[in-house]
């Protein structure tokens, strides 16, 4: 039987240590790591003087650097397989680990989970039956209350006493990821205007508000509140982002979409007024670092807990259909071909989102 399971069957709640040594486990993505940060924080409060090493792939690693809640990164190379997997699972089982958190519960994290011995495992649940029956079929077993994905990762620490305070997603950044971002908006705009964090890509064309939509909502806001506008994404959202960028002019835009790095964008989202974004990681990066956002949702609804966390100003503009949600990731194209999800919400209702929080 897996440890989790005999840990699930009989849950101790009482550590042969005071301060454990923790080993957490998350691959991927932008979203899914930084929704990793409260459950650190409440590791971190539970048991004040623990080790907490976090394994990630090397291009998420940057979202935990500094974190006061992480006393260790451990990396896996992107693209790495089952040798290199294997070969990083052997050296970790050479150390002593009191709590095995498996974060993401997928292939590779079941490997590390048999090849690392802990004295206690814990596994989150994806809850992978409501989530289908809810595409499927419709039918919601969630309940009134979705619960969010860091209650989602917390439930399964829940029987060692861990619990969430009512705090936010964290990103801790400094001087040295905000002065090179700073400076390079002030190469375009000497006088230093505040300005509008517009991220229009995203993972998945179904997951996209359309690109004309939301230039026209930026030059509006642009012109009503004398902003102007930056542009971010990775090089995949290049082709959007020059789209938006060649409606709004060289002058009021500045398109930095595959410009920075991971930490440099959230340097930019944290300089801004507003991120306007889809349902994409910028999302959660603008709720880490307190920067209010407004997020687009399309073909994924708050049932699958990706809604941003605790945040201080933050809105959702979404359009009750039946056919939502139709995926729990995002898909290529709309299943029913209208994608209505997307299509039905309006400028204005965007434009009046936006407005409520910049007040």
């Amino acid at each position: 039987m897996d440890r989790a399971a005999e840990n699930a069957k009989n849950p101790a709640r009482q550590l042969p240590v005071d301060d454990p040594s923790i080993l957490v486990v998350r691959f991927s993505s932008i979203g899914d790591t930084l929704l990793t940060t409260p459950v650190l924080r409440a590791l971190r409060q539970k048991w004040p003087g623990c080790r907490i090493s976090f394994l990630t792939k090397e291009r998420f690693a940057p979202l935990l650097q500094k974190n006061p809640n992480v006393d260790e990164l451990l990396t896996l190379k992107e693209g790495a397989g089952v040798p290199e997997l294997y070969s990083l699972g052997r050296s970790l089982a050479r150390r002593r680990w009191h709590i095995l958190a498996d974060f993401h519960s997928n292939l590779r994290s079941s490997l590390i989970r048999r090849l690392v011995p802990a004295d206690f495992t814990a596994v989150y649940s994806k809850s992978r039956l409501k989530r289908s029956l809810l595409i499927y079929t419709r039918l919601d077993l969630y309940g009134p209350e979705p619960p969010s994905v860091p209650e989602r990762y917390a439930a399964c620490l829940a029987p060692y006493g861990v619990c969430l305070d009512q705090g936010p997603c964290e990103l801790y950044l400094d001087d040295s990821d905000k002065n090179p971002v700073e400076k390079q908006i002030a190469s375009c705009w000497p006088d230093s205007p505040d300005f509008l964090a517009i991220a229009p890509g995203a993972a998945w064309p179904t997951k996209c508000w359309p690109a004309e939509r939301f230039a026209r909502s930026a030059a509006e806001l642009a012109s009503r509140h004398e902003l102007k506008v930056i542009l971010l994404g990775s090089e995949k959202d290049l082709d959007v982002c020059e789209q938006v960028g060649k409606y709004l002019g060289q002058k009021n835009c500045l398109n930095l979409a595959g410009r920075l790095s991971l930490r440099g964008s959230a340097a930019a989202v944290s300089a801004s007024k507003l991120l306007l974004s889809n349902d994409t990681g910028l999302m959660h990066i603008a709720t880490a670092v307190g920067t209010p956002v407004v997020a687009v949702f399309g073909c994924t609804t708050r049932h699958l807990g990706y809604f941003p966390y605790r945040a201080m100003k933050a809105t959702v503009v979404e359009t009750e259909l039946y056919c939502r949600p139709c995926t729990h990731n995002g898909r290529k194209r709309c299943p029913l071909g209208h994608f209505r999800c997307m299509r039905d919400i309006s400028i204005k209702k965007v434009v009046k989102a936006v407005e409520i929080l910049l007040k």
